[in-house]
């Protein structure tokens, strides 16, 4: 990956009359770009609404620049080419005037040459000069670096405590990854937090630096941090064992060169039968924030908000790798075709655009119910590392889910008969049998007594399961799916 001054110098090379750079890291920035410049000969100029433009290392400001517009007419007239740096310009874009004065000076760029920076944390060009600029990207910190702050924060604090930090070391790279990419200062700050705020290095370290990263910006994902893990879900073997052979990959990419980092799987299935339970507990396994995408709230009257939604959603999502995004039905973002003026196929366009070109560690777990409304372009070998069906649990694992929540309510499993629920329970979903102990719990606190299998077993006998009511869809997917997916079990 080309470095920042690769970058600037090329841009200066293209000649690109406008440059836009959205940073929090004002000053390093600043301290980058003046060596570029001194090895050129270009001369650097700062503006800032509080002193004016002035000459790098100067402190006199020129006469009558503190104003955007006035230090705009100053860079229009003179006759001094150089790299003019204006800070925080943002607030002053909505002046005709102020465009206008841009413009101009953006048109005599080749003859003059000089080049305007907008650093601002936020900024968005007006439409007639986004068509002249390019962006300034300042990268954020790698790990080699946050493993370098890491150290010297941690000798700080055992030489200022004089003993040694607690250190769970397996959630060492998780702090390493999670701190990458975000800026110096921030990165430092969070590392002293983690170090501080309870005289040990550990996993609740890990989730709070996920929450701010997600806090830095209004989110329109929702991110938990689930402690489910597939250890937890019953069944689901080879989807555990698909996990399980890339997970370490996916969290330290040096391991294997030459492999692809994995991207993600698409989980095609009947309802209630365990996909949104499965992608809660793979992100809980590999320790990830879980950010779920809802197509719903995407949603604009507007032309072209949507796809700007989505952006946002998926540039939020790389900003917080590495992580797990959960698509959840899928098939309800995208299917709605030529009833919604195009918008689902423009947000079709958007995702698949962003699937083929990320490169930021973002591991997708998608689900959908109904194969028949998902586009075609989807589910194209690549776009997903793989497609599992999830079909109903058979007898044994059945037997495993009522084991797993009886246990989780408390109830010794031991005292019931599994095995006789499991062969009662044909073609429930893993849901459905979830339900079934929990009006049966209902039930037996109706009657002022403890829960018991009789409880359980008439609660099944009353529920006429969806596998039943809806037997020709579940044939239908079945059939569709034994050729072109591979099976969680």
């Amino acid at each position: 990956m080309p470095d920042f001054s690769s970058n600037f110098n090329a841009l200066l090379d293209a000649r690109f009359p406008i440059l836009v750079s959205e940073t929090h890291e004002e000053p390093r920035l600043l301290n980058l770009i003046a060596p570029v410049c001194n090895l050129r000969g270009i001369p650097l100029f700062i503006w800032s609404h509080a002193e004016g433009l002035k000459r790098s290392n100067e402190t006199g400001a020129v006469y009558n620049t503190t104003e955007f517009t006035d230090a705009l007419k100053h860079v229009d007239v003179t006759p001094q080419n150089g790299l003019y740096v204006f800070l925080d310009a943002h607030p002053f874009f909505n002046q005709p005037l102020n465009v206008r004065l841009i413009r101009e000076i953006s048109f005599d760029h080749y003859r003059r040459d000089r080049t305007l920076l907008f650093v601002s944390p936020a900024l968005e060009l007006p439409t007639e000069l986004a068509r002249v600029a390019a962006r300034l990207n300042l990268s954020g910190i790698r790990p080699d670096r946050v493993r370098a702050l890491l150290k010297e924060e941690l000798d700080s604090w055992q030489r200022q405590h004089q003993k040694s930090l607690r250190i769970n070391h397996d959630i060492l790279p998780l702090l390493v990854h999670q701190i990458s990419g975000l800026g110096e200062d921030e990165a430092q700050r969070l590392i002293r937090q983690a170090i501080h705020a309870d005289g040990e290095l550990n996993i609740k370290d890990v989730q709070r630096i996920a929450r701010f990263k997600q806090d830095q910006r209004a989110s329109l994902l929702e991110m938990t941090l689930p402690e489910v893990t597939l250890d937890d879900v019953g069944g689901f073997s080879r989807l555990k064992t698909w996990m399980k052979q890339r997970r370490a990959v996916f969290q330290n990419p040096a391991l294997a060169p030459g492999l692809p980092v994995p991207k993600g799987v698409l989980l095609l299935g009947v309802q209630g039968a365990g996909k949104s339970l499965a992608a809660k507990a793979v992100a809980g396994s590999w320790k990830l924030p879980l950010l779920r995408l809802d197509f719903g709230a995407l949603y604009n009257k507007y032309i072209g908000e949507t796809e700007k939604n989505l952006r946002k959603a998926l540039e939020e999502a790389g900003r917080m790798a590495p992580c797990l995004l959960w698509m959840d039905e899928l098939e309800k973002g995208l299917s709605a075709g030529d009833a919604d003026d195009g918008v689902s196929q423009r947000i079709l366009g958007t995702l698949l655009t962003w699937m083929s070109e990320r490169d930021s560690r973002v591991f997708i777990v998608a689900t959908a119910n109904d194969v028949s409304k998902l586009p075609p372009e989807l589910l194209r070998k690549g776009r997903f590392d793989e497609l599992f069906f999830v079909d109903l649990p058979t007898l044994p694992i059945r037997e495993t889910i009522f084991r797993i929540h009886l246990e989780k309510r408390g109830v010794e499993s031991k005292a019931f008969a599994p095995d006789k629920l499991a062969a009662a329970s044909e073609g429930f979903s893993g849901a459905e049998i979830e339900q079934a102990i929990i009006a049966a719990q209902y039930a037996a606190l109706a009657d002022n007594t403890a829960l018991a299998q009789a409880h359980i077993e008439e609660e099944i006998a009353r529920t006429r399961p969806l596998s039943v009511i809806r037997a020709e869809d579940f044939q239908r997917l079945r059939g569709w799916a034994q050729q072109r997916c591979v099976t969680v079990d």
